[in-house]
């Protein structure tokens, strides 16, 4: 009996198709880089040759400069390749929920990875223009335009649609995608950044007042977690290990009342 194809195996497929696609085009511009410089250069040149050709033929005394076509065609060659690259983690991004920090961060150590090895070729060196300018460059461009053309949540909140639903004002399946949607958006990052502390002690209105001005503002998680290991939790009555407290406050909208055994709250609330 075939297989029920279902939303979830859909998901699944396109999931690992988008991270084949990405780990392919990643190892042809590796590849590309390990071409010998008087080869790469015979293959630009060559189509230097014919676009050039093109361009006599169409514009007539035109000022193009053979060596200068050479260049721009070899350096854009470095931005399309880039260019498809981040179209490709776009949805690679989509599929394996990454954030859209973690997927710069890939595309920065890929240009790098990729300049560092055509130190390799006797005739070929790295170049850190190339990295920032044409290669990264490049993959921001293409991540960039699919951002910003396809990373859009609908208007309507998850009751919304559920009403629009119950009133058959929609279908069901314009329902699903109009949520589906919603929870595949790319965001910057997926996890939070700062937190905010609440510490609420039975009857001690001046300490009470105290701690609202000292955690007035949100804490930076990353001095908690310096901080943390130095903390005795165990003495606090807190019923939360201090690798669960870092899983916590990592964890984007997260609104937590702990209810100490003495009495104590305290609210924590990740931002």
């Amino acid at each position: 009996m075939p297989k029920k194809i279902t939303p979830k195996n859909i998901y699944n497929y396109n999931k690992y198709i988008s991270l084949s696609i990405s780990i392919i085009i990643t190892l042809f511009i590796f590849s590309m880089s390990l071409v010998p410089g008087t080869e790469s250069g015979n293959i630009s040149s060559s189509f230097s040759v014919s676009i050039k050709t093109l361009l006599d033929s169409v514009f007539i005394n035109n000022n193009i400069n053979l060596d200068t076509l050479h260049i721009v065609l070899r350096k854009g060659a470095h931005v399309f390749e880039y260019f498809v690259l981040g179209i490709s983690y776009f949805f690679t991004a989509k599929y394996w929920k990454l954030s859209i920090l973690k997927v710069l961060i890939i595309g920065l150590l890929t240009a790098t990875a990729d300049e560092l090895l055509q130190n390799i070729p006797i005739d070929r060196t790295a170049s850190a223009i190339d990295i920032f300018v044409y290669d990264f460059g490049g993959f921001i461009l293409g991540l960039g335009l699919l951002l910003l053309f396809l990373n859009k949540t609908s208007k309507l909140n998850e009751k919304q649609v559920l009403d629009l639903l119950a009133k058959k004002e929609i279908s069901s399946k314009k329902a699903y995608k109009i949520l589906y949607n919603n929870n595949e958006v790319i965001r910057f990052t997926n996890n939070a950044h700062f937190v905010r502390l609440r510490i609420v002690i039975p009857e001690e209105k001046g300490v009470n007042t105290f701690l609202g001005i000292l955690f007035f503002l949100p804490f930076p998680i990353f001095i908690i977690k310096l901080i943390l290991p130095f903390i005795k939790t165990e003495k606090m009555n807190i019923p939360l290990t201090k690798s669960e407290i870092i899983k916590i406050i990592t964890s984007k909208g997260i609104n937590l009342v702990v209810n100490t055994s003495t009495n104590e709250k305290i609210i924590i609330k990740t931002i």
